[in-house]
């Protein structure tokens, strides 16, 4: 990926024994000039998910020659997470962009325990690559 993915944001302690919810995701932006304004968008979301209720943990990803994004997390329980994907900047944003991507999304969630986190990069691709099979 380039750049390099952001470092892992741990958001206060975790519970090793504690089961959580992991969610990784990867799209595909369907043309370089809509990188300014997803760029822009990205930004707003970053600022929402530190301050989402929920949320364990967090990093993004890209690989801008391949216009390809990429998002990795941790929450507390399905609720947190779909409270933060339904609500605004982020849900406008997908509404926006989502009918201009030019591959399918892959959005996976699954269980984790505290003990797993943080989250890493290879976990999440190979379990995007496993999705999408």
């Amino acid at each position: 990926m380039f750049p390099p993915p952001s470092p892992w944001r741990q958001v206060g302690a975790v519970d090793p024994d504690k089961h959580y919810v992991g969610f990784t995701s990867r799209f595909h932006l369907g043309s370089v000039r809509d990188l300014p304004g997803f760029v822009a968008a990205s930004r707003r979301i970053a600022k929402q998910v530190r301050t989402s209720p929920g949320l364990v943990g967090w990093s993004l990803a890209a690989d801008l020659p391949k216009l390809e994004f990429h998002t990795l997390s941790a929450w507390e329980d399905e609720e947190s997470l779909q409270t933060f994907l339904s609500t605004a900047p982020h849900s406008e944003t997908m509404q926006r962009y989502g009918g201009r991507l030019r591959r399918t999304s892959i959005f996976v969630q699954f269980p984790v325990s505290g003990r797993e986190l943080p989250l890493t990069w290879p976990d999440a691709v190979s379990r995007q690559i496993a999705s999408s099979q």
